[in-house]
């Protein structure tokens, strides 16, 4: 596959922003900043993550990215950090 082909097209990218929306607003919040500062210029293998991540209960999810809990998936950690930073 060239380097500047995309496995995730203009629709996967709208579906994941859809499924950004939480149920918790402080959740929100953070995704919301998370989406306008980072989110066009995940790579593939970052957003794959981020679906994998957007499965997570919120409450879990929260709790990661407040770091009152430790991830279990060392993958997540570098993407748990933009939202963090974001």
């Amino acid at each position: 596959m060239p380097a500047d082909t995309t496995v995730f097209s203009n629709a996967a990218k709208r579906r994941i922003r859809w499924l950004m929306r939480r149920g918790l607003l402080e959740l929100d919040i953070l995704l919301e900043r998370f989406m306008v500062k980072e989110f066009d210029a995940l790579s593939d293998n970052e957003l794959t993550l981020l679906t994998q991540l957007l499965d997570s209960p919120d409450q879990e999810f929260l709790a990661w990215v407040n770091q009152t809990e430790i991830c279990s998936n060392p993958a997540f950690r570098p993407l748990l950090e933009k939202i963090r930073q974001a």
